[in-house]
């Protein structure tokens, strides 16, 4: 009682029993007052751990990254004031802060980013420093907001800012940050400080989350997405197999580009393909292969050299996609229209052979979507294949050929040397008989014959002789391998010299042009030496059969570069033009034996004859290796595999004036 008395004012000490009525009340009051008080701030307190608790159920009800952001302003304004509000969310690798969603007076503002450096403003501070930061009075502290950077009319006086951080994990940093602020200075305090910043944790932890979720999707939609190329992968393997196994089958290259084109039209879902191959006579592109429903009426078709977008792969040897060819200049639309075909789109790819392109491989429409950079792998390597199965049958062919022109050559050598021994040697062998003979009865009669007979047949023995030692040396020239082609050319220009009728006399005249010793040029190889002889013997007996002339010169130049054989007459000539557009129904195929030979040992030929003006022949072959390679390549790549028709001059060309 005493305790009692001595806390309450106004109560006599002298008569501790009595209380005032008055007293009791007020002190009642005071006691009632301060139980309120209690009671609110345990009510306001409890209020904001429910909606603490309520933000971290929000915030983590949701793995989307955009959704948790929108909750997390919802949130935030149950605790404290949002109306001036900025999330800002942090990109480390790129460094670059992004204001994502900003509002002011409730209003949003356009969202944008700044990058962050040593001298950034407040969010950033906060960002660098992952510690909440608490401005009462920015006119007086100096500091910038980002906001009024960008929009200098905007000029906050409290600012609060807090990272957007979990402190428990020690190793983590600030994925962004929450920002409010307000135009009047001393409006926030510590206690909003601590609630956004319990805000900031909880919104970590749910935006750490939704981002494990969201790289977890991506990472499974990219292992599905590798799956499916592994398997497209498989797929084309296995194709590109079955590819190269066909083309390796069978020599039937028609028959196995035409499966392959199927195939291809299968398997990249389109509706047309085509194989193109390059005329070495003009550039222009011919239709080897054509598949789809307008096949029949495209390949008669032409495509001039360099036009059109097969032209265009063709000269430069890069593919082309072309996923509207509508709008794309380089597109013939003549094709089409005689064909009544619609090309919407092209993937073309050309068909390289030692560095070379010698066609085009196109396929028209894809079925579904645009083709991709993949259908272009797929397709230069299947034109690869396609490329080395052209050139193993244009080997086969002309093997085939070289084939059957050794076999004519050696049944044109044995109608040759039978003319020969029969003309020659077997005559004189046959007048020797007859002399034979005729001494042999002399011997009976009149003895005094003898000698005159004698003489004669020793002339005709003579003769018999030369001509058939000739032949051998035509046959088979020993010097050549012995003393080389200037010895061996100058003893069988001699012995045709010799030969020669009294009634058919031109003058045969070997001249040589070389700095090496002894006068001869230097010793190559033994199939160049050979084949320089035999065009040289083939084209002087021709000269001297055909041409009338009256000097037949052979000349042999040898330069630092190679080898040089000339062959001149000056006799009738003759229109060269005019024969070679009638050579394939003349039944002789001399020229092109003669270029086919030079072509074997790596050299150039090349002819010039004009009417009563003569006839100039040049073989050249150069000493370098690498130049002499290329040459017999390109050999590989002169020929033409059977082009639709048997007159390729009457097949339609696209005329560059069709160009759209």
């Amino acid at each position: 009682m005493n305790d009692l008395s001595a806390k309450i004012p106004g109560v006599q000490k002298s008569n501790p029993l009595f209380l005032d009525p008055l007293e009791i009340v007020q002190l009642e009051e005071t006691n009632n007052s301060s139980n309120r008080t209690q009671i609110e701030r345990l009510s306001n307190d409890l209020k904001e751990i429910t909606a603490l608790y309520n933000a971290g159920v929000a915030l983590n009800s949701s793995l989307n990254p955009k959704e948790v952001m929108e909750v997390l302003y919802k949130e935030a304004g149950r605790l404290v004031d949002t109306s001036n509000f900025a999330l800002a969310v942090y990109d480390q690798p790129k460094n670059l802060l992004s204001f994502v969603s900003v509002l002011e007076q409730g209003k949003r503002i356009p969202p944008f980013s700044v990058r962050l450096s040593e001298n950034s403003d407040l969010t950033g501070y906060v960002l660098a420093t992952q510690s909440p930061l608490l401005i009462h009075d920015l006119a007086a502290d100096g500091k910038k907001f980002e906001l009024t950077r960008l929009y200098p009319a905007k000029q906050p006086r409290s600012w609060l800012g807090v990272p957007i951080i979990n402190p428990a994990l020690t190793d983590e940093i600030a994925q962004g940050a929450i920002v409010i602020w307000a135009n009047k200075p001393n409006v926030f305090t510590d206690h909003e400080l601590w609630l956004l910043s319990a805000i900031g944790t909880q919104a970590s932890i749910a935006l750490r989350n939704a981002r494990l979720f969201d790289s977890s999707q991506r990472r499974a939609t990219e292992m599905a997405h590798l799956k499916d190329m592994a398997q497209r992968r498989v797929e084309e393997m296995a194709f590109l197999n079955d590819v190269a196994r066909s083309l390796s089958s069978t020599l039937n290259l028609d028959k196995v580009l035409t499966k392959i084109m199927e195939q291809v039209e299968d398997m990249l879902e389109v509706e047309a393909g085509s194989l193109l191959l390059t005329d070495p006579a003009t550039g222009d592109l011919v239709f080897q292969i054509a598949l789809g429903e307008k096949a029949k009426e495209v390949k008669p078709f032409r495509v001039p050299k360099g036009q059109g977008i097969a032209g265009q792969v063709a000269q430069t040897g890069r593919p082309l996609i072309i996923a509207d060819v509508g709008h794309d200049e380089r597109h013939f639309k003549a094709v089409d229209e005689k064909t009544q075909f619609h090309t919407r789109n092209i993937l073309c790819v050309p068909l390289i052979l030692h560095d070379q392109s010698i066609g085009v491989l196109q396929i028209l429409n894809k079925k579904v979507g645009d083709f991709t950079q993949n259908d272009a792998d797929l397709l230069t390597a299947i034109a690869s294949y396609a490329a080395i199965a052209i050139e193993n049958a244009r080997l086969y062919e002309s093997l085939e050929a070289e084939h059957n022109r050794t076999i004519q050559a050696e049944q044109a050598a044995r109608k040759k040397l039978a003319t020969d021994l029969h003309d020659g040697p077997t005559q004189l062998i046959a007048a020797i008989m007859m002399n034979l003979d005729f001494a042999t009865k002399a011997l009976q009669k009149d003895p005094s014959l003898l000698p005159n007979a004698i003489t004669e047949m020793k002339d005709l023995a003579s003769r018999a002789s030369h001509q058939m030692r000739t032949l051998l040396f035509e046959l088979r020239p020993l010097v050549l391998e012995t003393q080389g082609l200037g010895a061996a050319l100058q003893i069988f220009l001699d012995r045709r010299q010799k030969d020669i009728s009294e009634t058919q006399k031109p003058q045969l005249s070997l001249n040589i042009e070389t700095d090496h010793p002894g006068g001869d040029i230097s010793r190559q190889d033994g199939k160049i030496e050979a084949t320089i002889f035999a065009i040289v013997q083939e084209t002087v007996n021709n000269a001297i059969k055909h041409a009338k002339a009256e000097n037949i010169v052979v000349t042999l130049k040898e330069t630092a570069d190679g080898v040089y054989t000339q062959i001149d007459d000056d006799g009738v000539g003759f229109d060269l033009d005019g024969v070679m557009r009638n050579y394939e129904v003349r039944g002789s195929l001399g020229m092109i034996h003669l270029r086919e030979r030079a072509e074997s040992i790596g050299g150039e030929f090349t002819m010039e004859s004009t009417p009563n003006q003569g006839t100039h022949i040049s073989i050249y072959v150069p000493k370098e290796r690498q130049e002499k390679e290329k040459r017999m390549k390109q050999r590989t790549v002169t020929g033409i595999l059977k082009f639709p028709g048997e007159d390729t001059s009457e097949s339609p060309t696209v005329e560059p004036e069709t160009q759209s």
